[in-house]
């Protein structure tokens, strides 16, 4: 439990992070963060901690990355890019999208047409959904009951606990 909350705050603050800072919007972050993730997923496996909840709360920064990665340029890629976030809120997506720094020579930039093609495709009549990961979310602690094999009436309480009521 501990871990989820903690992956929970690492992911959460490193999209926040994304979503803030043009410069960090990139393709070449998205394979620095990809990497990164896939040495956590790695070490949840190795720790046998697959099924703790932990990699779900590395899912939005996972989309994050391979958003960064995935081309932008036609409208089929509009529908890849729709049916590959489905973590992240459209806002995000959106913000992502407009943020994207190409490389230098290599890439160009992401245009209007296809971001606005994704914000219709996205537009589910939801709800609105929030930007930013709020990080001071906390989850909730289950600890688990063991039920004692002793039945009360058959404890001894010395009389120097005062709990002669019991």
């Amino acid at each position: 439990q501990l871990l989820r909350q903690l992956l929970f705050l690492v992911s959460g603050t490193t999209l926040n992070y994304l979503l803030l800072r043009k410069d960090a919007c990139s393709w070449s972050r998205g394979i620095q963060l990809r990497y990164n993730i896939s040495q956590l997923e790695q070490w949840l496996r190795a720790q046998g901690l697959q099924q703790s909840g932990a990699r779900e709360m590395l899912e939005p920064l996972v989309q994050a990355a391979q958003l960064l990665q995935v081309k932008k340029a036609t409208e089929e890629d509009a529908g890849a890019i729709c049916s590959l976030c489905t973590v992240l809120s459209p806002q995000q997506v959106v913000k992502i999208l407009r943020a994207y720094t190409p490389a230098a020579g290599l890439e160009e930039r992401v245009s209007p047409a296809l971001i606005s093609s994704v914000e219709v495709r996205q537009d589910r009549g939801e709800r609105p959904g929030q930007l930013l990961v709020d990080t001071s979310h906390l989850f909730p602690v289950h600890l688990p009951f063991v039920a004692s094999p002793l039945h009360l009436d058959e404890l001894c309480i010395p009389d120097s606990v005062d709990l002669g009521f019991l």
